[in-house]
């Protein structure tokens, strides 16, 4: 076996444990932490239109209260009654729903916290299977090749290069020197591919979902100790 071949199964390794890595990180993510965040934050904002919905409401009543009241004559008619009775319950409604969001966000901050670890997890895992991925790639290319662009690589020992009897190299050096125009060839033929544009979905590796962190804004202990702090300081003012 050359030393590409060994190569290629030490990378091939290598991707197939990363794999299993990123199969476990991904199942702690989404089946736990990450699904019960997104569920918790979806709450919320069902609550926010709720408040939303009710404020309006209230705003709309309180028009149509002062309306009425001053075609009764400042009068509690039945109608003036009514709409004012329309008018409490969804200032109500939206008083008790803000407290229960305030509530539910001091709740979810431990949650958030257990999600952000493991989104940072799952995003770093998958990182490495996809640098295990692109290596496997270069080296099973490699592989396919290797006798004619190694015999190749090997003539360009005996090329002499310009001035390099004036360059103080060690003959490692002295290879790497002459060998700088197949690394610029192939560094021209790379970012001349889409590849290279943009980052390509790797079918073996799936989609990185990262959910409530799709943006990587992980907090640490810190940040949540900041956020339960502020929200403790904003219900007692």
């Amino acid at each position: 076996m050359s030393k590409i071949q060994e190569k290629l199964a030490h990378a091939q390794v290598t991707f197939n444990e990363a794999l299993i890595a990123l199969e476990e990180a991904r199942k702690v993510y989404e089946k736990g932490s990450g699904k019960a965040y997104a569920a918790l934050l979806e709450h919320q904002e069902n609550l926010r239109a709720k408040i939303t919905s009710n404020e309006a409401a209230a705003e709309v009543a309180t028009a149509e209260f002062k309306r009425l009241l001053a075609i009764a004559n400042y009068e509690k008619t039945k109608a003036v009654k009514d709409v004012l009775f329309h008018k409490n319950d969804a200032l109500a409604i939206a008083e008790e729903l803000r407290a229960v969001l305030s509530e539910s966000q001091k709740a979810a901050l431990n949650l958030k916290l257990t999600a952000s670890r493991e989104a940072r997890t799952y995003a770093t895992v998958y990182g490495y299977a996809y640098t295990a991925y692109a290596r496997l790639e270069i080296y099973r290319v490699l592989a396919e090749c290797e006798e004619p662009l190694a015999r190749a690589i090997a003539l360009v020992c005996h090329v002499s290069v310009a001035h390099e009897h004036n360059l103080e190299l060690t003959r490692g050096d002295l290879m790497t020197h002459r060998l700088d125009f197949l690394c610029t060839t192939l560094k021209e033929m790379a970012l001349a591919r889409p590849e290279a544009a943009q980052k390509p979905c790797i079918p073996e590796l799936g989609t990185l979902d990262l959910g409530p962190f799709a943006d990587r804004k992980f907090v640490s202990p810190v940040d949540v100790f900041k956020q339960r702090h502020a929200l403790e300081a904003a219900a007692q003012a």
